[in-house]
């Protein structure tokens, strides 16, 4: 699709169950602005009947939704956010709730079924979240197969931290209501913490708080930024009562063969978030074909292959791995064809055990810190792709480690390490240390 959608989430509509039929009831809506779009959910739940239609003379977008119950009979709620004046609904025939979003002037509509719920998406919203996003228009305007260009590597290196999900999309939850999207956002700031604290890195994340972020503009911000990795990171699921005892860390490129069963179901659930890019997976293939090939040709597909193996292997040694190869799977979130790009399963929430270490702030830490470690033992490839010198090793002091048993780790000797960081005193937690060469 070449224009770019705002999502307006009708955010918080109250629900609860009404008679004998348990249908769903809309109650007034509240509707949220994001840093990157008007978010309106239309409902909690993406298993609904529904058909829409757009109209001119006024403008306005109608979705009429089956097997759901309205209060009353209509109701009105003024919005007068961007081109949306207000959402009003009304009961209709055959046992429909039509709702009707009156615009100021007619605009592009798209309706997504979220795990978060069913989601209508307005293009061209006037507001301040709109006129913000309105820099990355032009690179989500991109040709079926997008033209390919070399990333322009700025001085220092910039890696794309993406924590998955996020708002509406709640992702995977476990035990207590332990969600993905707020696990994965402690591990992704973490994660880029250490980035910044590592001299010549720098990190960016494509969202910073609890919103939503398409898995397109995901990849394009990437691009925009001049990302010379991507680093998408998940927690993984599965359905009981297998999700409940399964457990480890998975490490994921992407790839149309070679795909397992597993692989493809969790492919689906994470791509469920964005439906329409969906569509690029359609019969055939040709879209992500033709991605493939020229990521062949840029040296991305091996760049991604070795950076997914440097960063499982860290993993593995500060946790069980469910697979101890990589893995390839038809990712959305990873077409980029210029940019190195992994996902990373980091445990599964499914497990109760798994999902209350996720929610343990020092597993989160380890975490970050195994593929933070995993990045820089690829650094020197990275380095060596953007044209740059290898640079120096790099390694970020944990609590309880002692000097001695880095030089060790890393087969140089103490006073090597003291004379290449000037090092007097006590050895402190967060300090970057430049390795000398052994």
């Amino acid at each position: 699709m070449t224009q770019r959608f705002l999502t307006i989430v009708v955010a918080g509509l109250f629900f609860w169950a009404v008679g004998a039929q348990g249908a769903t009831r809309i109650g007034q809506p509240l509707v949220h602005i994001g840093p990157h779009a008007l978010i309106v959910r239309l409902l909690d739940s993406r298993h609904v009947v529904w058909r829409s239609f757009s109209l001119i003379d006024p403008a306005r977008v109608v979705v009429d939704l089956h097997g759901v119950a309205l209060q009353g009979t209509s109701a009105v709620w003024p919005e007068h956010k961007g081109p949306l004046k207000d959402i009003r609904a009304f009961r209709h025939r055959n046992g429909m709730v039509r709702v009707v979003l009156d615009l100021t002037h007619k605009v592009s509509y798209e309706i997504n079924a979220l795990p978060g719920g069913l989601t209508l998406s307005l293009g061209g919203a006037g507001t301040g979240a709109a006129k913000g996003a309105r820099a990355h228009a032009a690179v989500l305007r991109q040709p079926a197969v997008p033209q390919i260009a070399a990333p322009t590597a700025p001085p220092e290196i910039v890696i794309a931290v993406d924590a998955g999900h996020g708002g509406v999309d709640e992702g995977a939850c476990g035990i207590d209501h332990i969600c993905e999207k707020n696990v994965v956002l402690h591990i992704a700031r973490d994660l880029a913490s250490l980035i910044d604290a590592t001299p010549g890195f720098h990190a960016f994340m494509t969202r910073r708080g609890n919103y939503y972020v398409p898995l397109r503009e995901r990849v394009a911000l990437a691009q925009t930024h001049h990302a010379a990795a991507f680093i998408s990171i998940h927690a993984n699921a599965l359905p009981e009562p297998e999700g409940m005892d399964v457990r480890g860390a998975e490490v994921f490129i992407l790839s149309q063969h070679g795909v397992s069963r597993e692989a493809r179901w969790l492919a689906r659930s994470e791509n469920a978030a964005d439906q329409a890019g969906a569509l690029h997976f359609g019969a055939g293939g040709g879209f992500l074909h033709n991605i493939l090939l020229n990521m062949t040709q840029n040296g991305t597909r091996r760049a991604s292959y070795d950076l997914a193996r440097d960063v499982l292997k860290a993993l593995g040694v500060v946790e069980p791995l469910h697979v101890d190869h990589v893995e390839k799977a038809n990712f959305m979130v990873l077409l980029s064809p210029t940019i190195p790009s992994i996902l990373i399963e980091t445990a599964f929430i499914s497990n109760p055990h798994e999902a209350l270490d996720l929610n343990s702030p020092a597993y989160d830490e380890r975490l970050a810190h195994a593929v933070w470690e995993g990045i820089m033992r690829d650094a020197p490839r990275l380095r060596a792709r953007l044209g740059l010198s290898p640079g120096p090793r790099v390694h970020v002091v944990r609590a309880g480690e002692t000097l001695s048993g880095i030089a060790e780790r890393f087969h140089v000797s103490i006073a090597a390490l003291r004379a290449a960081n000037g090092l007097r005193g006590v050895l402190q937690a967060g300090t970057s240390l430049r390795i000398p060469s052994g």
